[in-house]
């Protein structure tokens, strides 16, 4: 009985543990659903900024929801080929990153594609931030010179870009013009561009070329990931985690619940097979028991003289064979 029970144990935890593994590899959205559009967003192009020779790329803004009805979907960020993602986060109640895939299927450009951790209302702002790096030039090169493109995966209706100039680097040379120019208090040079109610098929792009000796960073922070940049950690309550956290709470149950009926059962046989030894040795002891009360009166009959000795052996044989 207690084999059946282990058996049990052992296909229900299979089946859960095939669940737990299949979760992140299930689709989270259906297709062809309905995106938000970005209320405003910063996009800011930063190159050699903590990581030489990468670009740093990063999307600040906010999202707000005019689709009429509650968004649970999905929201796309077009980025280079085999960028290096390093955070899409909600910043609503601080940096909350979240999970994400990446479609390779474009043969331009990937799509990092991710779900927010709650429905957003009708209404509602969302505000967002995500950043990745990419090489689009060797480390030796110099002068350096490289083409941004912006894709916009969802509409904008107000888009600032942002080009930091990194610091040491001159003779600095934009396609097109920068509308507008300004030194931070870092002493980085900056230039910026605005747009206005961009759509899906806009394409926004960025000659950029400069001249620098130098191969260090513009920023160094102990880490080597300096700035915005930082490792992200992902929500604890992100909807993929709260549904790995129930299945695991579900087994836990399963598990305490099997086991406590395979103990039970194994009690129950064990005191089942000590009552039959028991019985068995109790009655077999009333009937040793029984023959000795038995010979006794025998042998007092002979000695009584009530019974011959011929008959006194015959009996005692019909005894000892009972």
């Amino acid at each position: 009985m207690l084999k059946k029970e282990i058996k049990k144990l052992m296909l229900v935890t299979l089946v859960i543990s095939i669940l737990m593994t299949l979760i992140p590899v299930i689709p989270a959205f259906a297709e062809g659903e309905k995106t938000l559009t970005m209320k405003q967003l910063k996009y800011s192009i930063w190159p050699e900024y903590d990581r030489f020779p990468d670009v740093l790329v990063i999307y600040t803004g906010t999202f707000v929801n005019d689709t009429g009805e509650p968004f649970a979907g999905k929201l796309r960020y077009k980025i280079p080929k085999d960028a290096d993602i390093n955070m899409v986060c909600e910043t609503e109640n601080g940096m909350l990153c979240q999970r994400y895939i990446v479609e390779k299927d474009n043969p331009d450009y990937d799509v990092i594609v991710w779900k927010p951790s709650h429905p957003i209302q009708p209404g509602d702002e969302f505000p967002v931030m995500m950043e990745y790096y990419y090489k689009p030039f060797a480390a030796g090169t110099n002068p350096r010179s490289f083409t941004q493109i912006l894709r916009p995966a969802f509409p904008v209706n107000d888009l600032t870009v942002e080009i930091k100039a990194p610091l040491g680097s001159g003779e600095v040379a934009l396609l097109p013009e920068a509308m507008k120019t300004g030194t931070d208090s870092k002493g980085f040079s900056n230039y910026y561009y605005q747009y206005s109610n961009l759509t899906t098929d806009d394409k926004l792009q960025f000659s950029i070329a400069y001249s620098r000796d130098s191969s260090d960073p513009a920023v160094i922070t102990n880490t080597e990931q300096g700035g915005q940049t930082s490792q992200p950690q992902i929500k604890e309550d992100s909807p993929l985690n709260s549904a790995i956290i129930v299945l695991f709470a579900i087994f836990i149950v399963l598990l305490t619940v099997l086991l406590y009926f395979a103990v039970s059962t194994n009690n129950r046989n064990r005191r089942a097979k000590k009552g039959k030894k028991a019985s068995k040795k109790s009655r077999k002891k009333d009937n040793v028991t029984s023959k000795k009360a038995e010979k006794r009166k025998l042998r007092q009959a002979l000695l009584d003289g009530k019974i011959s000795e011929e008959t006194y052996k015959e009996l005692l044989k019909d005894i000892e064979k009972e």
